[in-house]
């Protein structure tokens, strides 16, 4: 896990302590469950990309060029 600071709005600071108490969780715990939430589809697309790319890199031969795929996957011709 890494660390970083940010700066909230007081309110929103005294908003996030209450829920944080009322949760028995901490502020930092109720940001990072915001974040996967709202980010959660998008961090699993840079995963699956990252995949993708080292398959790539370890064997370039298995990539097809972009008319072969739309034959494949469009059923262009």
């Amino acid at each position: 896990m890494k660390k970083t600071m940010i700066y909230l709005p007081e309110e929103t600071h005294e908003g996030l302590k209450r829920l944080a108490f009322e949760a028995r969780t901490s502020i930092a715990e109720l940001i990072r469950q915001a974040i996967d939430q709202a980010y959660q589809e998008d961090l699993e697309d840079i995963r699956d990309m990252e995949e993708e790319l080292a398959k790539y890199r370890a064997d370039p031969s298995s990539a097809i060029d972009y008319a072969e795929y739309r034959r494949q996957r469009l059923g262009d011709v």
